[in-house]
């Protein structure tokens, strides 16, 4: 007898579509010999990459060990150019730090009053001490002393390099019946 099934092919029994599914014993055997072969260039290519790093690694190494006594006296080199570029910049600082006295001499006698004359100058470590005296008929002494004092204060050259500048002792003295201040100015340096 003939049947005749009408059903699409997507509601047709299972059991048809399983048998049509099994699997090809014949490709796997064919697809096994070809992953191992797979394998066995990429192990051949990562052995052939890795002897040939090794060669360069042995080449590069034998450079390194040939170049040690070259490195040996450069090291030395080095070191003394440092020792030397510090000793180049600690003289910079040096200079940089240098007072120019003759410049500080210059403004001191610009800046005087007349009637103010200097006896004394001291410069111990990084005291300053200027001791002087004062004449005035007008009996300004005080005034010309003050004076002075704030001229030098007020010039940036003169004051740059003190911390501090203030009057320090007055005494007053008579020398040929004239008054007489004797004064002294104590500066402190940066």
């Amino acid at each position: 007898m003939i049947e005749i099934n009408l059903l699409p092919p997507e509601l047709l029994v299972r059991s048809k579509k399983i048998r049509e599914e099994k699997i090809d014993i014949k490709k796997i055997l064919v697809g096994i010999p070809a992953v191992f072969s797979l394998l066995i260039i990429i192990h051949i290519y990562l052995g052939i990459v890795n002897i040939s790093l090794g060669l360069k690694y042995a080449q590069l190494d034998k450079r390194w060990k040939a170049t040690e006594t070259q490195r040996k006296e450069l090291d030395i080199l080095k070191k003394e150019y440092n020792v030397f570029t510090q000793d180049s910049s600690t003289i910079a600082n040096l200079n940089k730090a240098k007072i120019n006295w003759a410049e500080k001499l210059n403004l001191l006698s610009i800046k005087l009053p007349q009637g103010i004359w200097f006896n004394d100058l001291q410069i111990i470590n990084k005291d300053f001490v200027l001791k002087g005296s004062v004449f005035s008929l007008a009996k300004q002494e005080l005034t010309l002393i003050n004076k002075f004092l704030s001229n030098l204060k007020e010039n940036s050259e003169f004051f740059k390099d003190f911390q501090l500048l203030e009057l320090g002792t007055v005494q007053r003295e008579v020398v040929g019946g004239y008054d007489i201040l004797n004064f002294s100015l104590n500066g402190t340096l940066k």
